[in-house]
């Protein structure tokens, strides 16, 4: 009897014993989550809790990793971060394997990372998008074996919130600095915080992305006429990266440069103290795309005219002056006989009126940009063509009356 109680209390001793020694703990370094906080799975998601027997002892955090089965730790709740500068970002969460030699302090714990560049996202006034670069990497510890690695990817996934961009994937193969990938992220702001969603099974995680200020550029029409016949006024805009106004704190000169054949009437544009908006006045002299580009303290933006042949409003223009030298004919006391010669002689009238009021010098007083215009080219060739015609008459007339001629 005294034989198998101590046989039994003995069982009780080595019992406890026998577990501690079937762990292998292991302190994880690196994690300020709370244990309350973490979700702890496998690769694939399913919860380990059970199996890794957490504990929190002193602000630090073991587990129990006597398999091999990777041991994904990640916070519960997904964190948003500032992503303002063109440095390298270790994500939140991790993956730890159990480390080869089995001690209690050395686990290896593979954190994914980001670095953007460049950040500030800088404007492309071309594509007319924010544009940056991408790099995700999957950092190994120093002093960690390179034996040791994961036996599967790492699938990124990348969502966007208050940006318009493209959804994209990124698939990371194994740690190291080898195996980086790199995207380019293009994307126009629709709210002061754009923000990039990285999801992944070792971290979810926000970025709320900065952006630099840009000049937009909006000309009161895209498509101008040419050969100096046409003047655009174009408004040049300060603004956040969603488009709300920036004005400036000070008075900010506009630097500006054409590509292609114009002139700029604006002596010395300038953004007044306190705004945000200025306007510039392009007159054209030639055909083809016309780039004009502004420039106010390194903020930058552009935009792109397209001068054409002016054939619709010098169709409209002939039309109107063909019309304007044939009504001539009605008038009482014209000869009829001479309806070709006023018809020719409204046409001549009827371009050169055209000419002038696309100028600003027009007789009738109507606005060039009017007159630019279909109607107004109709309008303009058929009244200069009709009192053209009447003029050059009595000048006829006037002419031959007079002795010796």
């Amino acid at each position: 009897m005294l034989e198998a109680a101590d046989a039994a209390d003995r069982a009780k001793v080595t019992a406890p014993l026998a577990t501690r020694l079937a762990e292998k703990r292991q302190t994880v370094t690196g994690i300020t989550t709370p244990l309350p906080s973490l979700s702890i799975t496998d690769l694939a998601g399913r919860d380990l809790t059970e199996q890794v027997k957490p504990r929190s002892e002193r602000g630090a955090l073991s587990l129990d990793l006597a398999g091999r089965t990777p041991v994904v730790l990640k916070p519960r709740e997904i964190a948003t971060l500032p992503l303002k500068l063109p440095e390298k970002v270790v994500l939140p969460g991790g993956v730890i394997l159990p480390s080869p030699d089995g001690t209690a302090t050395n686990p290896v714990w593979f954190r994914l990372t980001l670095a953007p560049s460049p950040m500030p996202a800088p404007w492309d006034p071309v594509r007319r998008t924010y544009g940056t670069r991408l790099t995700f990497g999957l950092q190994r510890p120093p002093g960690a074996p390179a034996s040791l690695t994961l036996d599967q990817p790492i699938l990124i996934k990348l969502d966007y919130q208050g940006l318009d961009a493209a959804p994209a994937e990124v698939r990371i193969d194994a740690p190291g600095i080898e195996h980086e990938k790199t995207i380019e992220l293009r994307f126009t702001a629709l709210t002061s915080t754009p923000t990039l969603r990285v999801r992944s099974p070792l971290s979810d995680v926000n970025f709320e992305l900065t952006a630099l200020p840009r000049l937009d550029l909006l000309p009161e029409r895209s498509r101008v006429l040419g050969f100096g016949l046409d003047r655009v006024e174009v408004a040049v805009r300060r603004v956040r990266a969603d488009g709300t106004l920036l004005p400036v704190d000070r008075a900010t000169s506009l630097a500006l440069a054409l590509d292609g054949r114009a002139t700029i009437e604006t002596p010395d544009p300038v953004f007044s103290s306190g705004e945000a908006v200025a306007t510039i006045a392009v007159r054209t002299a030639g055909l083809g795309p016309l780039a004009v580009t502004a420039n106010a303290d390194g903020v930058a933006g552009a935009t792109t005219l397209h001068q054409q042949v002016p054939w619709a409003p010098v169709i409209a223009v002939l039309l109107g002056g063909a019309l304007g030298g044939y009504a001539r004919r009605f008038v009482k006391g014209a000869r009829r006989a001479w309806t070709a010669r006023r018809v020719s002689e409204g046409l001549v009238v009827a371009m050169i009126a055209f000419v002038a009021g696309v100028l600003g010098v027009g007789y009738l007083n109507l606005p060039p940009a009017l007159v630019a215009t279909e109607a107004g080219a109709f309008l303009t060739g058929a009244l200069t063509a009709f009192v053209g015609v009447n003029v050059l008459e009595s000048l006829g007339k006037k002419a031959s009356a007079e002795p010796g001629t």
